[in-house]
């Protein structure tokens, strides 16, 4: 005789699977551009990391030429993720990323979507936006790592690039350098959006930022520097860097990897990902022999104390993350357990019934 647990017809009843729609509106409603939040968010991730509690397959890439083209065609990225701990998440971000949209069709370079799931039966939990995500976070990775790299005392930061992602670096580096940071220098090709950009970031962040006319005048004297560009060929030298400078480089193509000789250490988020991606200059720099892989250090490590960060106020060092899922992921589900307990989105049916079971 047939029981309720083995008639697939009793079992379909009151089955409905549903999830949360978040707009990119929803996302910053339930607190997307708390860079706080994010901060400890990517915290959080990168110490899982460290400790081996995250799966992080390699990102697929479909590109309309090879790496050289990214910053030019375009480029999707598809980056999937688990994080354990006290998170205990899975899920993925898509993101494609058309560096002609801005001046073509008045977009932005990057839109993403992220989708979350439920590691214990598969369901989704939200699909949601995840442009201010994936801006946010990439901010905050540069913050986690300036926090474990860059000089404490360090008063005077040097930007390349005016564009979204220098908003959010320079969101980060001062939330955790909380009122020290005294001057921010700015340099963009573009002379009107460097303006307009120093000018909205200082009235954002309360702090002196100043256009300059070169990427040299930028970055020497700074004690943090920022490469943020869309550039295709290099431009930074090593040379320009103060003693004890913490330089990220979150583009591609900025600094030559011969450069990278006038840096005491080279540390990355994941350098399994770098690899597989082929275009980071800390991989151009292995390939090339310039730097031994073991020398290649993992962020992740540095904040858990198993591998030793800055050793002295003298040392140069260079952070070049590729980007991790793990962060893209520990980001959203924050604003998704924000937007749940806020009542924020959309609630949506995968199914009412499952048509088969």
């Amino acid at each position: 005789m047939s029981t309720v647990k083995d008639d697939p017809e009793q079992l379909k009843q009151n089955k409905r699977v549903g999830f949360i729609y978040l707009s990119q509106e929803d996302c910053i409603k339930a607190g997307g551009l708390n860079m706080e939040g994010t901060l400890e968010a990517i915290q959080k991730s990168f110490e899982l990391h460290g400790q081996n509690k995250v799966i992080q397959p390699s990102k697929p890439v479909i590109r309309w030429g090879g790496p050289e083209t990214e910053e030019t065609r375009g480029r999707i990225m598809t980056m999937p993720s688990y994080i354990g701990g006290d998170i205990d998440v899975a899920g993925m971000k898509w993101i494609p990323s058309m560096p002609e949209n801005p001046r073509k069709i008045g977009q932005p370079r990057a839109s993403a979507i992220i989708i979350l799931s439920d590691p214990h039966n598969g369901f989704p939990l939200a699909i949601m936006d995840g442009t201010i995500v994936s801006a946010m976070r990439t901010g905050a990775a540069t913050g986690i790592a300036a926090k474990y790299l860059a000089n404490p005392d360090s008063r005077t930061v040097g930007i390349i690039g005016a564009g979204v992602q220098s908003r959010t670096q320079l969101m980060a580096v001062t939330s955790v350098f909380k009122n020290q940071i005294e001057t921010i220098k700015v340099f963009d090709l573009n002379e009107e959006k460097t303006k307009q950009f120093a000018k909205e970031m200082q009235s954002e962040l309360n702090v002196s930022v100043i256009n300059l006319t070169s990427a040299e005048e930028a970055i020497r004297n700074s004690d943090i520097v920022i490469t943020a560009t869309m550039s295709t060929f290099p431009y930074v030298k090593g040379e320009w860097l103060k003693e004890g400078a913490f330089h990220s480089e979150i583009s591609f193509w900025d600094t030559d990897p011969q450069e990278l000789v006038y840096y005491d250490k080279v540390v990355v988020d994941d350098f399994e990902h770098v690899k597989h991606h082929a275009v980071d200059v800390s991989y151009r720099a292995v390939r090339d022999g310039v730097l031994a892989e073991e020398d290649v250090l993992n962020l992740g490590e540095i904040v858990i104390g198993k591998v030793e960060g800055r050793e002295n106020d003298q040392q140069k060092i260079l952070f070049n993350p590729i980007g991790m899922s793990i962060h893209d992921i520990s980001e959203a589900f924050r604003v998704y357990k924000n937007a749940e307990k806020s009542g924020i989105g959309k609630d949506l049916s995968l199914w009412e019934h499952p048509h088969w079971l």
